[in-house]
């Protein structure tokens, strides 16, 4: 069987994504599987408590996906999760084997990344599915704490492409975050996978605004911020 991880960052679309994935019958796709605190018993049953503390996952992560493969459904032709910077690089020599394919999603507009982590973290709501109410809020715009929001991010960015490079790009599937509602792209990503094309459906609802200076209680503050950095174009997504 096929494998794929999504090598993203949160707040970049990757839980519609994963549920996007999960509609289709031939796709086995899982959340954070390397998180500590996944609880993997819920993903099986109790058969995979030994897989509970996240060094028994980091320390033989192939053993982990081994045994993850032999309870997919068998129409299932690949099996994918998603990681982020932290999750990645401990297992980062997995994506060196030839059976795994990578999809690297990215979300260039760090200003919907920044106030989408915020807002979720105001709020104490993450991912948000149908029929679930969404819990409103706006933060106000902090230009120091944005800034070194930015920073980090960057050198989360430039540690995962470096361990990246080495991977042969004819395995790399490169997308970004507006195009995650393009069916030509997602068509070409299916045949990335080698899985029939067909329609997919999300369950993920979004939570904030596409307009993103509306995320703000100080919006003028936020366009002149962008203006001054000629970054205007991250005031809308």
């Amino acid at each position: 069987m096929k494998r794929f991880m999504i090598v993203s960052k949160q707040r970049s679309g990757t839980n519609h994504f994963v549920s996007l994935l999960q509609s289709h019958p031939q796709i086995a796709c899982y959340g954070e599987v390397f998180r500590d605190g996944y609880r993997v018993t819920d993903l099986i049953g109790e058969e995979f408590a030994h897989f509970l503390p996240i060094e028994e996952r980091t320390n033989e992560p192939n053993r982990f996906l081994d045994e993850l493969e032999s309870f997919v459904a068998p129409e299932a032709r690949t099996l994918g999760f998603k990681v982020f910077p932290k999750q990645f690089l401990p297992v980062s020599q997995i994506a060196r084997r030839p059976d795994m394919q990578i999809i690297r999603l990215v979300r260039p507009n760090l200003l919907a990344t920044y106030s989408s982590s915020r807002i979720a973290a105001m709020t104490g709501q993450g991912a948000v599915r149908v029929g679930e109410q969404v819990r409103q809020a706006k933060l106000d715009f902090d230009a120091r704490d944005f800034e070194h929001f930015m920073n980090a991010q960057g050198k989360w960015d430039d540690e995962v492409n470096r361990q990246l490079e080495v991977i042969p790009e004819e395995r790399v599937f490169r997308m970004v975050y507006s195009e995650l509602g393009q069916e030509p792209v997602l068509e070409k990503l299916l045949a990335f996978l080698g899985v029939e094309p067909m329609p997919m459906t999300s369950d993920a609802v979004k939570r904030n605004p596409s307009r993103i200076v509306d995320r703000f209680n100080n919006p003028a503050a936020v366009m002149k911020y962008l203006d001054r950095h000629q970054r205007t174009n991250w005031a809308e997504e």
